[in-house]
């Protein structure tokens, strides 16, 4: 079973952030503190926004712009 998956397909527990699949996705995401290499939390799975937290921040991301987050679960 393979654990990267998209943003959008995971259920809670902490991932690591490998990759964003969209330039434009990317740099919005960075605005607002979201980056390669970070390690979330999600806190609330799909349907609808995906809530996670990144550091101190509780952010909720829409499920478009979660399918192109690529996430590894961390153990």
């Amino acid at each position: 079973m393979t654990k990267i998956k998209r943003l959008s397909e995971v259920k809670e527990g902490k991932y690591k952030v490998i990759d964003i699949l969209k330039p434009g996705k990317l740099k919005k995401l960075s605005n607002i503190g979201i980056l390669i290499g970070d390690i979330i939390e999600v806190i609330k799975s799909g349907p609808g926004p995906v809530i996670i937290k990144n550091k101190n921040t509780t952010i909720g991301i829409g499920y478009g712009i979660a399918m192109d987050i690529i996430v590894e679960k961390m153990e």
